[in-house]
């Protein structure tokens, strides 16, 4: 049956690098290339295809390949380098081979995919191809295919943003993160996932999630659970919240949940568009629940955290802001 297997895997790529499928089958062989099952196979397969062909290399394929090795993660993997390093020559299949080895540049090229990043300062309302509704938080990063294809809905976020999903059983809608993998039928949560945070949390609103970080911990939550990874421990906490809070922030309001001082400050920073310089001497452990108005500005909101928070000062020099633990710095 593994011999079966093979000889199966190798007519099929051999078919393929040979351009002898019709276009909308070649899509479907592009995609299954870069399946991870059967990897070991398809390199194979690829190896034996490659090495009869006598094509030799010029400049420009040296330049393609440097171009397209920028875009993939392929020149990283050890393993791979070797095996590519045997493959120099065959100028005429670069383009399929680094399909295999390095598939998200081909996908990317192929299916058009929608980068939209929010400035400090900023937020936004946008309308993924499924008419699902999503709110960018200021410093936001959402990237999607310009059509969901396959049965999955798949987007990716750096920064903060709540969903209304549209429901569709047959198409599980997946947003992942650095750290977190989201995945709902349709469904209403806040996704808080900023790369310079240690912690990325997410908040269900309606409906139900699933969990999984990337260490492979897999929670499911219900409406007003909300979830925090710490990527430094690889801590799960999970705790009952006002799901309205975590999304109060699409409405204009500043919320803040056992959120500590550096949180805080990170936080004012997006949304005023403006950098905190902070003191060593301002070293605190403590945790705060605090809630502003829509219409508060940065002035009233540090002068109720100096009274909340208490021993720091605040001065600013244009767009910085000074944390002091002294009142004349």
């Amino acid at each position: 049956m593994e011999n079966e297997k093979n000889t199966r895997i190798s007519k099929v790529i051999h078919q393929f690098l040979g351009n002898r499928f019709s276009e909308k089958t070649e899509e479907k062989v592009q995609r299954w290339l870069i399946e991870k099952d059967d990897s070991n196979e398809k390199e194979k397969a690829s190896l034996a295809f490659w090495n009869t062909l006598e094509a030799e290399p010029n400049i420009m394929t040296y330049q393609s390949l440097k171009r397209v090795n920028a875009k993939t993660s392929f020149a990283k993997n050890k393993r791979s380098i070797l095996f590519y390093r045997k493959l120099w020559r065959v100028a005429v299949v670069i383009i399929p081979f680094l399909m295999l080895a390095g598939g998200s540049y081909y996908l990317f090229q192929r299916e058009q995919i929608i980068q939209i990043t929010t400035a400090y300062g900023e937020t936004r309302q946008i309308f993924l191809p499924d008419n699902s509704e999503v709110w960018l938080n200021s410093g936001t990063t959402i990237q999607y295919p310009k059509r969901f294809k396959n049965n999955t809905r798949k987007i990716s976020l750096e920064g903060e943003a709540y969903f209304i999903v549209k429901r569709d059983t047959s198409r599980p809608f997946i947003v992942q993160t650095n750290n977190l993998s989201v995945k709902v039928l349709g469904t209403v949560f806040n996704v808080k996932a900023y790369p310079r945070d240690n912690k990325t949390i997410a908040t269900l609103t309606s409906g139900k999630i699933e969990v999984e970080t990337n260490t492979k911990q897999s929670r499911v939550l219900n409406p007003n659970e909300q979830l925090t990874y710490n990527s430094q421990t690889s801590d799960i906490n999970i705790m009952k919240i006002s799901a309205t809070d975590a999304s109060g922030w699409t409405s204009g309001q500043l919320i803040f949940t056992n959120a500590s001082i550096h949180e805080i400050f990170e936080t004012l920073e997006r949304r005023f568009n403006v950098s905190f310089e902070i003191q060593k001497t301002i070293v605190s452990k403590d945790i705060y629940t605090v809630r502003f108005l829509k219409n508060d500005d940065l002035e009233q909101i540090l002068s109720v955290l100096e009274d909340v928070i208490g021993g720091f000062f605040y001065q600013k020099d244009g767009k910085k802001i000074i944390i002091s633990a002294n009142k004349d710095i």
